[in-house]
């Protein structure tokens, strides 16, 4: 069978190495196919696999130009399956698998999870829980984007209507805080690997409470099934940066977690795919945060696998191809992650893990940055991490123990300029 990827990530990699080995034949389309040499110690090989074919195109973000690739592509070698792991690039895959009569979320569905303003205003009015919002169409109007302010009050958050791994999303505490941020956004046209920002920015209401999400997937027919949580610790304000994750069952929301994401999806039109919903538990209850139509990202997979024996990156392909997919149901083991990154800027001379190996419940640890490499210090989004730590346990509170035990036992060296 042959696979066309629209993009990835640096982990879903995986997901092509997987393929690979199986015997199928997978094409990769990418704006800088160079990037995933850079973020996957899987790439490599995967790219020199015979049956992997990398195509660069400048103009892949554009859904026309890449649906007039694929229409070429499905020509010279005809493709059964399209799919992404990429946040970015989920309304093109939706729009090339329509072009090619293949398996996949509808386009409408597609934009109404990857941007957030059409969620928020297409679930405006249904009864579903969330925060106050205000849409400003033009973040390069200040005065629509200060009055959007006034509208909800401080303390808010404000974030790009098509952004993802937290990047670019602030808690606002006053004017001084609004202005920095609209400084900030002007210099910001695109997100790299060609993906060019919208104007659009939601202005919401800062609600309190923990950060989890529920992993599901939608089956022909857009029958939803819920399979499970992850929790998600967040860093300290005025940024967002996720530091951990844990994949489990059984909390005490968790029915009316799992029905509230049935609807959501069915009220935006999500109805193909492993799906990422994020929700704040407020005091009055779960609040939407935002939808995600893919599977979630980063050490997740890898946790879902741990826990359920299935392997998600694998399905994702499988329903790609019109099959039923195995659902990776969390199972009697625990599996959570931390990552971590640099207490100050500097380069990275080593990254250590010997001391972390013989710890209990020990998967995984992995530096994503090698010698030599400049880091900034964990201050704004996903993109700080400087690596993660793997391990499993009996239950979230274990789990969570060993990972937090592990973090002070890395052997972190750094080179640094010194104060003067």
């Amino acid at each position: 069978m042959h696979i066309l990827m629209i993009e990835c990530n640096p982990n879903g990699i995986a997901g092509i190495a997987n393929a690979l080995e199986l015997g199928h034949d997978v094409t990769l389309v990418s704006v800088d196919p160079g990037f995933y040499l850079g973020a996957s110690p899987l790439a490599e090989a995967a790219y020199a696999h015979p049956n992997c074919h990398v195509v660069k195109s400048e103009k892949a973000f554009s859904i026309e130009e890449l649906t007039a690739l694929a229409r070429r592509l499905h020509e010279e070698n005809p493709v059964h399956g399209v799919t992404t792991y990429s946040e970015y690039h989920t309304v093109h895959t939706a729009a090339v698998a329509e072009a090619l009569g293949l398996p996949g979320m509808s386009v409408d569905g597609a934009r109404n999870a990857r941007h957030k303003h059409l969620t928020r205003l297409t679930l405006d009015g249904t009864g579903i829980r969330q925060p106050r919002f205000a849409h400003v169409a033009d973040a390069d109007d200040p005065a629509a984007v200060e009055a959007a302010v006034r509208e909800i009050g401080f303390p808010c958050v404000v974030k790009p209507s098509d952004g993802t791994a937290s990047l670019h999303v602030l808690h606002l505490k006053d004017e001084d805080d609004l202005r920095g941020y609209l400084a900030e956004l002007a210099d910001v046209a695109d997100y790299g690997r060609g993906v060019t920002r919208i104007p659009d920015v939601l202005i919401e209401e800062f609600v309190t409470g923990e950060l989890i999400s529920v992993e599901s997937c939608v089956l022909g027919g857009g029958e939803v099934v819920n399979l499970g949580l992850t929790d998600r610790p967040l860093s300290g304000f005025p940024h967002f940066i996720e530091m951990g994750a844990t994949y489990f069952t059984g909390h005490p929301l968790q029915d009316e977690l799992f029905a509230m994401t049935t609807r959501v999806l069915d009220e935006l039109g999500v109805d193909f795919g492993f799906i990422h919903t994020e929700y704040l538990l407020g005091p009055d209850g779960p609040v939407l945060c935002e939808v995600n139509g893919r599977l979630i990202g980063g050490i997740v997979p890898t946790l879902m696998q741990l826990s359920s024996g299935v392997d998600p990156y694998l399905e994702v392909i499988r329903q790609a191809l019109g099959e039923r997919p195995e659902l990776p149901f969390p199972g009697g083991t625990t599996a959570g992650g931390h990552w971590f990154g640099a207490p100050v800027a500097g380069t990275v001379e080593r990254i250590g893990f010997d001391a972390l190996t013989a710890l209990p419940g020990y998967h995984d640890a992995l530096a994503y940055k090698k010698p030599g490499t400049a880091v900034t210090r964990l201050s704004r989004s996903n993109f700080d991490w400087i690596g993660h730590v793997i391990f499993t346990g009996a239950d979230r509170t274990e789990v969570n123990k060993r990972c937090e035990e592990a973090l002070d036992l890395i052997d972190l060296g750094m080179r640094v300029e010194v104060a003067r």
